[in-house]
């Protein structure tokens, strides 16, 4: 079958400021290295095709990525499923694609969602809110506070919450769980740091729109103890007890719930899209691998978005991020597609053609080390990228 795809390039200030040192491999005992269709560095082997060049003109390496390859799991395909309603939209979520597939209503598939190239606006966009929670119309809620705490199989665990300024109870928000990386922290994630902007740069972007939640993983990590192939660990058990504890309390929309993170955080968003896609809108995974686990068979699709260093010397490129990428495109009933090799730390974007209406699964590379930041934490291109592909909801 005949690839497709659409390429974009984002220009970026700065240059990558360094190596960062976050261990893929160094889990505790933790590590997964072969669940939920990760695989060698081999899976997704390198060749070279004729074609457009994703910067400057020229022709491209590109990397193809096979659908049904070895590193994916068998557990089932996603053609032929429908939007589950609000998400299906493409309208406001980028420029100049504007609604190419799928509409608030349902749309027709066999397609992503349109709209996907660098350089348009990021709206709103997306389809109605979906379901509203206990929390709606509440007279008090919690309100923006770093060490909160929740009882999770007998123990106490923390996490650091952003509800917006002028939030309104009788309005149902997005809600995003942005997982940190290994050795960082939730504070890290409200606060800022060094290696990405604090929430991942989002609250610059979303206008009040979102309530950020970020967990702090045991060790400073996310290795899911007690998983199996079957069942999340404890976690995903934390993702669930967050889920059910912030959707009592505050208005949330059940059809518009997402996770972000980078490196083992990014890990941990591909096993919370394997474990709990049923709940789950979408993933943005920044520089990560099968760390976290995956629980198979996963059938439920979940719209994928990836950002990858093609030079990353931790979770080393393509044997990390693209087997993950291939699983969902896999899942989401898309096409086989080729991804380009970037020539820059310019984003190379493609988006993946014929995904189930209101799955798409778009993937931006850049030349680069081990980072959530290209181009540095106060130029990088990644917030504006991950924020038009989950605002489309």
């Amino acid at each position: 079958m005949k690839n497709f795809i659409r390429v974009a390039s984002v220009p970026l200030l700065g240059f990558v400021s360094g190596v960062c040192a976050f261990a893929c491999s160094d889990t505790g005992g933790g590590e997964d290295t072969g669940g939920g269709g990760a695989a060698s560095a081999g899976t997704a082997p390198v060749s070279s095709m004729s074609g457009s060049s994703t910067t400057n003109g020229g022709s491209a390496v590109t990397t193809p990525i096979g659908t049904g390859g070895s590193g994916a799991p068998t557990g089932g395909g996603g053609s032929g499923l429908s939007t589950g309603g609000g998400g299906a939209s493409s309208a406001g979520a980028a420029g100049a694609a504007g609604a190419a597939s799928g509409g608030a209503n349902g749309g027709t598939s066999g397609g992503p969602v349109g709209g996907m190239s660098a350089g348009g606006s990021a709206g709103s966009g997306g389809g109605s809110p979906g379901g509203m929670t206990k929390g709606c119309g509440a007279t008090t809620w919690p309100m923006t506070k770093d060490n909160n705490t929740i009882m999770v199989n007998g123990a106490s665990r923390s996490y650091n919450l952003k509800v917006p300024d002028n939030y309104d109870p009788k309005k149902p928000y997005r809600l995003m769980f942005s997982f940190h990386w290994l050795n960082g922290t939730a504070n890290d994630i409200s606060k800022g740091s060094g290696t990405a902007k604090a929430w991942y740069g989002l609250p610059e972007l979303d206008k009040g729109t979102t309530i950020f939640v970020a967990p702090q993983g045991i060790n400073n990590g996310w290795s899911d103890a007690k998983r199996t192939m079957s069942k999340g660990g404890d976690d995903i058990d934390l993702t669930k007890a967050l889920l059910t504890q912030l959707e009592d309390t505050l208005c949330i929309d059940t059809k518009r719930i997402f996770a972000e993170g980078f490196s083992m955080g990014g890990s941990m968003s591909y096993a919370v899209a394997c474990a709990l896609g049923d709940v789950f809108r979408g993933v943005a995974v920044h520089s990560g691998g099968p760390m976290s686990g995956c629980v198979t068979p996963h059938t439920k699709p979940v719209a994928y978005f990836m950002t990858h260093g093609t030079s990353d010397s931790v979770c080393t490129y393509p044997g990390y991020g693209v087997p993950q990428l291939q699983d969902f495109a896999k899942v989401n009933g898309c096409m086989d597609a080729t991804l380009p090799k970037p020539t820059s730390s310019a984003a190379a974007c493609v988006d993946f053609m014929g995904c189930s209406a209101g799955y798409p699964t778009r993937s931006c590379l850049f030349v680069g080390d081990h980072t959530p930041s290209p181009g540095g934490t106060a130029n990088t291109w990644v917030p504006a990228e991950t924020w038009k592909f989950i605002s489309q909801f």
